[in-house]
């Protein structure tokens, strides 16, 4: 289970912020690209898990709950509702890369590098 779930993150986890792990339904829906009332949908349909709970009432007693979704369940969502694979992405990628200028690949280049070295990094020449 715990390779499994350093796969999910490795390949998906970039989507979801990595300092937080509960998350609003609104902040669910910015995450995936959809509306929070999408979210809420999925939520009661099963097709994104979390809980939903409101601990200042007493049980009976509540008026209002408050969905929260866990960055796992995001993540799971992720992978379930994805219709690629990360090497048929890497391989659409670099399709898309075969047609760009040689300006264009030197700013990617510049910022892959930036990400993987940090700003400072310069380029040897």
């Amino acid at each position: 289970m715990e390779m499994e779930r350093d796969w999910i993150s490795k390949h998906f986890g970039d989507f979801v912020p990595p300092n937080q792990q509960w998350f609003s339904p609104k902040e669910v829906a910015a995450i995936i690209g959809r509306s929070d009332q999408f979210v809420r949908n999925s939520f009661y349909s099963g097709k994104i898990m979390g809980h939903m709970s409101n601990g200042l009432a007493r049980k009976g007693e509540e008026k209002k709950s408050y969905l929260r979704v866990h960055r796992d369940a995001i993540l799971m969502y992720l992978l379930e509702s994805a219709n690629y694979t990360p090497d048929t992405f890497m391989e659409g990628i670099e399709q898309l890369l075969q047609n760009r200028s040689q300006y264009q690949l030197m700013r990617l280049e510049k910022m892959i590098r930036e990400r993987l070295y940090g700003k400072k990094f310069v380029r040897a020449k």
